[in-house]
């Protein structure tokens, strides 16, 4: 619940663009349409082969050109406008950030980290900016594509889609299992950048107290110690991502083939039946 109200926080940054992104969505819903359209074209185009109808196959190529011309113009509109929204929204919030740092009394900045502050006006602003992207660049295209993949599954073969959507909760389970402790291990790396620039910012700005009490050894040893602590969290996120992608494409992988075997003896008992009554009409007939 706490996260649901955080991202409702953004809603009155998305308003006045709008506009923008009902462009945006058009294009998105444009670019989504033309995916399993390029699927079914591209199974035409192998059923022409195979029957050797050249025809159509003179036919094909034109369409083909123009589905893909027309997917990259959507997409080129889709990721720019997207773009451009999520930037605006970082311009809008780190003005309002810096305005609101600007009324503060000037007790409030000398307990505060100055590290901290630019690291929450820079990187902490940008990181927002990067959800808001990556939400309508890629949650929901990649949401509206699943949507009309799976119509087209169903419609080409609503068995072997069925199965797909029986892998599909464990998929979504483990990735989400991982998501988990990617963000909690990447909220760890980014406090511990900030702890690092903060110290860095404490020592520059004051080298003279520094140089006075010959403090340069115990500087070190402060900055070699968040320094290993941001490595070690850094690390620890690596190590997850290093652990996802093989185990969870060892999932699809066994997916696959499970389908591909699932395929296999639904198709089986067709050429069964196929060769017995090719077999009852040889015995029956001696002109067969």
């Amino acid at each position: 619940m706490k996260t649901r109200s955080q991202y409702g926080l953004l809603v009155p940054y998305l308003r006045p663009h709008i506009p923008t992104l009902w462009v945006a969505l058009l294009c998105m819903v444009g670019f989504v349409v033309t995916t399993p359209a390029i699927a079914a074209l591209i199974g035409q185009i192998a059923t022409d082969i195979g029957k050797g109808n050249m025809d159509a196959l003179l036919r094909l190529p034109a369409i083909a050109i123009a589905l893909f011309l027309a997917r990259g113009i959507f997409q080129f509109g889709q990721d720019t406008l997207m773009a451009k929204v999520a930037l605006s929204i970082v311009l809008d919030l780190r003005r309002r950030v810096y305005i609101q740092l600007q009324t503060l009394n000037i007790d409030y900045f000398e307990t505060a980290a100055t590290g901290d502050l630019v690291y929450r006006l820079t990187e902490d602003i940008d990181r927002v900016g990067e959800v808001i992207h990556k939400l309508f660049h890629q949650f929901l295209p990649c949401t509206l594509q699943l949507i009309s993949i799976l119509g087209y599954m169903f419609y080409l073969n609503w068995q072997l889609t069925l199965t797909t959507l029986l892998i599909a909760p464990l998929m979504a389970v483990l990735i989400g299992w991982f998501g988990e402790r990617l963000l909690r291990f990447s909220r760890h790396s980014q406090t511990q950048i900030s702890d690092l620039s903060s110290l860095l910012a404490e020592v520059f700005g004051g080298i003279r107290l520094v140089k006075a009490f010959a403090a340069e050894d115990y500087e070190i040893q402060r900055f070699l110690t968040a320094a290993e602590k941001n490595r070690q969290a850094k690390f620890a996120t690596e190590r997850i991502k290093a652990i996802q992608y093989p185990v969870v494409g060892f999932l699809e992988a066994m997916g696959i083939v499970l389908l591909f075997m699932l395929g296999g003896l639904a198709n089986f008992p067709r050429q069964f039946d196929r060769r017995a009554v090719h077999q009852l009409c040889r015995s029956s007939s001696p002109h067969y």
